[in-house]
């Protein structure tokens, strides 16, 4: 159905591996009498007119179509015997698990008997997860969202935090934030989506085709380094001159951390692994000093918003941050929450597995673990500290 192209057997610390054998294990292997066998095959990056991070893990029967974008730290893995099929025009954002098992049951799928499948013009949001599942074309999976053996047909929209598990989600439905959909009664309930929510689809679908142009240009020209660790973004419509990030006195990056374009990281932060701070869309980011972030973690903006934080923030693993954003000093958000186009006082406390989207947060507000807030109403009734 689409011009796939299969990439090369890796995984991410093949690098690493290589200049072991090289250094270490060859001498050792020399002096054995073995036979290495090795494993630096270089991986494709810029492929079929689209675009693989080198920090993507990668492993088995996965291919990909044209004018795709596949962000940093997304993990796609085929079990033997199990294919992944990434359609044209489509993005994976960081941080999303894409998986194909051998031990669990999937839908029928032109990808494979067992597979894990999108369509053209999908869009998979930071940190989603999907396993064994067939998505179709033209659909929005949401921040966090967790798709397990299920079809979600094409135009489907399925909004953030939810989980979708043995069912197939029909056309142009409307999967709501934190939704739990497990039974195909639940699944044919569901509302039809709006005519905003398909505007903002194309809106996401061309922001992240120039991406998978323009990654690719920066890689072709200046190199591996320009599309790993700490650079700037590439040149697209809505940022002609394109800055490097700001890194404040004292900052500790750890391993395979991506830092990207108008990024202000105040002094004396700590930044986890595989974390990914993007102001190639939206911009700046500022985050303030003496922000302590573990491993996972996303930061983005949408196209012509920014992220404000201040200091002394506290982020466990696997959070989405997302602009528009405005967040004052000493916030401390609990794991796997989401916090989406809000305005968040000083003193806040937010739980962990909380979703957080659309609202003002006063104040010394007390978040519970497991919330989910998407109404100033819901918000306004929330505890605050003394």
């Amino acid at each position: 159905m689409y011009q796939l192209k299969r990439f090369s057997f890796l995984t991410i610390g093949i690098a690493l591996i290589s200049l072991l054998l090289t250094f270490w294990g060859g001498a050792r292997a020399q002096e054995a009498g073995e036979t290495l066998a090795s494993l630096s095959q270089t991986r494709l990056i810029a492929v079929n007119s689209s675009f693989v991070s080198p920090l993507v893990e990668l492993f088995g029967n996965v291919a990909i179509g044209q004018k795709s974008f596949i962000a940093s730290n997304t993990t796609l893995r085929a079990d033997p015997g199990t294919r992944i099929c990434i359609g044209s025009k489509t993005n994976l954002q960081d941080n999303i698990t894409f998986l194909a098992l051998r031990n669990q049951p999937a839908p029928p799928s032109t990808c494979g008997k067992l597979s894990s499948s999108t369509g053209s013009e999908v869009s998979i949001a930071h940190q989603a997860t999907i396993k064994n599942s067939q998505i179709g074309k033209f659909t929005f999976i949401g921040f966090r969202s967790r798709i397990t053996n299920s079809v979600i047909e094409d135009g489907a929209f399925v909004l953030h935090g939810a989980t979708v598990t043995g069912v197939r989600i029909p056309k142009d439905r409307l999967v709501p934030i934190a939704g739990v959909i497990t039974t195909q009664t639940q699944a044919d309930a569901l509302p039809l989506k709006t005519a905003a929510n398909s505007t903002f689809q194309r809106d996401v679908l061309g922001v992240n085709e120039e991406f998978a142009e323009h990654y690719s240009e920066l890689y072709k020209t200046q190199g591996f380094d320009a599309v790993v660790g700490i650079s700037q973004a590439p040149r697209t419509s809505w940022n002609p001159k394109p800055v490097k990030p700001t890194i404040g006195k004292g900052v500790q990056i750890e391993e395979l951390v991506r830092v990207v374009g108008d990024v202000r990281l105040g002094a004396n932060s700590v930044v986890g692994r595989r974390t990914s701070i993007r102001a190639d869309e939206g911009s700046p980011i500022i985050i303030g000093e003496n922000a302590k972030i573990d491993d996972r973690v996303t930061f983005h903006a949408l196209k012509t918003t920014n992220i404000r934080i201040g200091n002394n923030l506290k982020a466990e693993n696997n959070i989405v941050f997302h602009g528009p954003l405005e967040v004052g000093d000493n916030l401390t958000i609990g794991e796997n929450s989401i916090l989406f186009k809000s305005k968040v006082g000083n003193r806040v406390t937010i739980g962990s597995e909380a979703i957080v989207v659309g609202v003002t947060l006063k104040d010394g507000t007390k978040v519970p673990n497991q919330a989910v807030i998407t109404t100033q109403a819901q918000a306004d009734k929330l505890s605050t500290a003394s």
